[in-house]
């Protein structure tokens, strides 16, 4: 048993087809209700009744007046129906045109045909195809007063029409696709007019925080000193917040500040200070940590002198992090 493998290339071209043929049957849809415009004649049919024909509708309108086109009955032509293989849109033409003459009761120079195809469920192309004998469409048009060139129309059941191959197809293809140009270019002014609006705000919450986001690249270096600044003032509000919370306890603050005040050098500051009962824990920066830390032990008010943390060189400051507490044994003197 022999597999027939189709090409990949076969394969997208025969996709892209059908989805033409998708758009072209929405069209054909939406032109059978009248939702989209598409070229109409008016055409005189063999008996002399008139009809409208607007893409394959076909809409009765009386008398024969002003028509330009014939309309051959459905019951004066052959109709089938044939099964083609997967092949692209554009051979399409070429395949059906084999197909019928093969089927057809007379020979191609005398007839004429109209087909419609859709694709097929189970692969390939479905083609709805008509025959007429050429003697009956030129003895229409000349009893009806027609040029031999007016377009031809073979009737189907359900109010359709399919124009006859040849220049009748060629001319409404191009004016269908001109049609269809104007009308979809009308409909994206539409679409795009009714968009705008839309996303103007998306567009502008967008452009706030594009804006918002450069001012913050733009502040960002400047806050760095001012954040250093306001951790200084926090510290120092620690500091403050202990003596408040001594002055309520009644603790000898005058006293004890004015011996640290004595030991503590003038490169020296504090940022964390402590009081436990009758203990001292102090932090802070200074020169020469081990230097700081004998003349506090040298103050007689001071006893138990020790460090609570290891020396830490602070580059930025270029100073030392000292960290101790000692017990108070001086006299009380209340501030």
């Amino acid at each position: 048993m022999t597999t027939t493998r189709v090409k990949p290339a076969v394969r997208v071209r025969a996709a892209w087809g059908r989805f033409v043929w998708g758009l072209g049957e929405l069209r054909r849809s939406l032109i059978a209700r009248g939702m989209w415009p598409a070229p109409s004649i008016i055409a005189v049919s063999l008996d002399g009744r008139s009809a409208r024909i607007v893409g394959t509708r076909v809409m009765p309108v009386g008398a024969a007046r002003d028509a330009s086109g014939l309309l051959v009955p459905y019951d004066a032509g052959l109709w089938g129906e044939l099964r083609l293989p997967e092949m692209p849109r554009r051979s399409l033409d070429a395949a059906v045109r084999e197909a019928m003459w093969r089927v057809s009761p007379l020979p191609p120079e005398q007839v004429v045909s109209a087909w419609q195809c859709e694709p097929d469920a189970g692969g390939g192309w479905l083609v709805a195809w008509g025959l007429c004998p050429k003697a009956v469409v030129e003895q229409g048009l000349v009893q009806n007063g027609l040029r031999e060139d007016a377009p031809v129309y073979l009737a189907r059941i359900d109010a359709e029409a399919l124009p006859v191959y040849g220049p009748t197809v060629a001319e409404q293809n191009r004016r269908q696709r001109r049609l269809d140009l104007l009308y979809g270019g009308v409909l994206l002014v539409l679409v795009a007019a009714l968009a705008v609006p839309a996303l103007m705000p998306l567009v502008l919450k967008r452009q706030a925080v594009v804006r918002a986001v450069q001012h913050v690249s733009t502040v960002e270096p400047m806050a760095a000193p001012l954040r250093a600044q306001l951790d200084e003032l926090r510290q120092q509000s620690q500091v403050a917040q202990n003596l408040r919370q001594g002055i309520d306890a009644n603790w000898p603050l005058a006293s004890v500040l004015d011996r640290l005040a004595v030991a503590l050098p003038d490169d020296t500051w504090l940022d964390r200070f402590e009081v436990n009962g009758d203990q001292i824990r102090v932090t802070g920066l200074t020169s020469n940590a081990a230097d700081l830390m004998a003349r506090v032990s040298k103050q007689p008010d001071f006893a138990d002198v020790r460090a609570t943390a290891a020396t830490v060189r602070d580059e930025t400051q270029n100073k030392e992090r000292f960290g101790f507490e000692m017990r108070w044994r001086g006299r009380v003197v209340k501030p």
